[in-house]
């Protein structure tokens, strides 16, 4: 009789990041808002030397960045000493600013955020749509000053 393997090196690994998480962009947003939030105000930080000590992708902050800056998140300052700094009390500042600011409105399905498909109403929207709001107001209550 064989025995079948169970050893977890025998298993193939797959991982998943389920069904609802943060994009990588707002990943960056969050990072970059809250290292510019333990610096004063009128200190400008250079994205370069924020990707550098966090490990992270230079041109991809540059590009979060400057969707931060249309946003009036943050403050840019060009030149030799120019950099970034928060445009606004991290207090008030709230997840939801920062979510929609890099991906627009959030929408837990695709029918919470534009014209839905289904000709009819479907059975579970009303209750989803609970669910979005409740995830919303979530998200406004929760201050980037709680993540310092």
């Amino acid at each position: 009789m064989n025995k079948i393997s169970t050893s977890p090196s025998s298993k193939k690994k797959t991982q998943s990041s389920g069904a609802l998480h943060l994009t990588k962009k707002v990943d960056y947003g969050i990072m970059l808002l809250t290292y510019l939030a333990k610096y004063k105000k009128t200190e400008s930080i250079s994205i370069k030397s924020i990707a550098e000590e966090k490990h992270l992708s230079f041109s991809f902050l540059q590009k979060v960045a400057r969707m931060l800056q249309q946003t009036k998140l943050v403050h840019a300052e060009r030149g030799k000493y120019g950099g970034y700094t928060l445009k606004k009390d991290p207090k008030t500042i709230s997840i939801m600013d920062i979510i929609e600011s890099l991906e627009g409105p959030i929408a837990i399905v695709p029918c919470m955020k534009e014209k839905c498909s289904s000709q009819g109403c479907c059975d579970i929207k009303m209750g989803l749509k609970k669910i979005n709001d409740d995830l919303k107001a979530y998200f406004k209550k929760q201050k980037l000053s709680k993540l310092l």
